[in-house]
């Protein structure tokens, strides 16, 4: 009798080592190693700060290391194509902004498209707004969009660059308002903010909180709501221009991730966000954290390519 039920007990274990070897994931939770986090852009930068405060978050979420590998190169793109290539497992993710999924699509031919990526979260924005220097005679949209109308194609405005999201929330706010004011594109916000203060350009489009440290004022912030940061300055909104416009990005992965791989990367980003240690790293670099969970994040980066595609076409098309 011993014998008999030794024999089956024997035969239970080796039948259930077989399913486990059928069916890894039965063997250990998610995750049961080290992720690596891939940054589209070099060490040092506003995105690899940012990856690697959410990395930590990331890390004591998961109980598991966050590594984070920075693959830079074409605007971000090379990261991309190598995340989009990477396995499907869960254990490479991608902590990107908005642009080289929403933007450089339309401007170059990628190794990529949207489909390619699963989304995990949103975990970051920060509204753009539009600035003039201090002694500027405007003070609303109003005041500008009247003059404008008057003297067309006399006022200039200037973006890092043709094709960047600055340069692209202005063209979309100058269709709404349908006035023809000239982009002047600089280098990044250095020298447009000082072409700015030095009055070579009469606007300019940026973040926020490059308005909020220098000696320059905002005519509307493009965000659904005011913030205590430009006290007094109205969303463009509330000005009669419902569009709001930032810099924002989120965690994403390669297209088919397990489940269970994506419900606790999606719970650990939501943890992140709602924690004070990521929310002080964001404030120093000038971003908040804002939370959206994968559907809505899908919907924002396939709304926002739609339109940022169409603005990318006529600004190109206008440089020709």
């Amino acid at each position: 009798m011993l014998t008999t039920i030794t024999r089956r007990i024997r035969g239970l274990a080796v039948i259930g080592a077989a399913l486990v070897c059928l069916n890894p994931a039965w063997a250990a939770d998610y995750p049961e190693r080290p992720v690596t986090a891939m940054v589209p852009f070099p060490a040092g930068g506003s995105t690899d700060l940012m990856a690697r405060a959410i990395a930590q978050e990331l890390t004591d979420s998961l109980n598991t290391n966050v590594v984070v590998d920075n693959r830079s190169g074409g605007a971000g793109t090379v990261g991309l194509a190598a995340l989009a290539r990477a396995r499907a497992d869960g254990y490479t993710i991608g902590v990107v902004p908005a642009a080289p999924l929403v933007n450089q699509p339309h401007m170059h031919r990628t190794p990529y498209d949207l489909d390619a990526f699963d989304y995990v979260c949103q975990f970051f924005e920060s509204p753009q707004a539009l600035a003039v220097k201090s002694g500027s005679p405007f003070s609303n949209l109003k005041e500008l969009v009247d003059y404008a109308q008057a003297h067309p194609g006399e006022l200039t405005y200037g973006s890092p660059g043709p094709g960047s999201l600055p340069n692209l929330a202005m063209e979309q706010f100058l269709e709404k308002a349908k006035v023809d004011i000239t982009h002047v594109p600089f280098a990044g916000d250095g020298p447009g903010v000082t072409a700015l203060m030095g009055g070579h350009v009469d606007l300019y489009m940026t973040m926020s909180n490059v308005i909020a440290d220098r000696d320059l004022k905002s005519v509307a912030i493009f965000s659904e709501q005011e913030l205590d940061t430009l006290p007094g300055v109205q969303t463009a909104a509330a000005q009669g221009y419902d569009m709001t416009a930032s810099w924002w990005g989120g965690v994403i992965a390669p297209k088919g991730i397990p489940d269970d791989a994506r419900d606790a990367l999606e719970k650990s980003c939501l943890q992140a966000t709602e924690s004070e240690r990521l929310g002080k790293v964001l404030d120093r670099l000038g971003t908040q954290a804002v939370y959206l969970g994968p559907a809505d994040f899908r919907a924002k980066v396939e709304s926002i390519s739609e339109t940022n595609g169409r603005l990318i076409e006529k600004v190109l098309k206008n440089r020709s």
